[in-house]
């Protein structure tokens, strides 16, 4: 004895799984535009992070000549044994 499937109960479970996978998506869509924001806000704080240490070094000039010794250091590399600097 076989039961017959109503042809609505049917369609109706397809819908139920087809509605579960588009929440899904649809969160995960979510979560991408807000990793978006993230990024735009992680780079607007960066953008305004070294407009202040640009200024704080303007401002001072220990800072100011430190920052051009140590670009002037870092700049040339690590030196090997035997190697002479210019």
């Amino acid at each position: 004895m076989s039961e017959t499937i109503d042809p609505y109960e049917l369609q109706a479970r397809r819908l139920r799984i087809l509605a579960a996978l588009y929440r899904k998506r649809a969160a995960e869509l979510d979560m991408a535009a807000e990793a978006a924001l993230a990024t735009r806000s992680m780079r607007q704080f960066m953008d305004a992070w070294n407009a202040g240490v640009a200024q704080d070094v303007a401002e001072h000039p220990d800072l100011a000549e430190l920052n051009v010794q140590l670009d002037g250091f870092y700049d040339a590399g690590p030196v090997r044994p035997g190697e002479e600097t210019t």
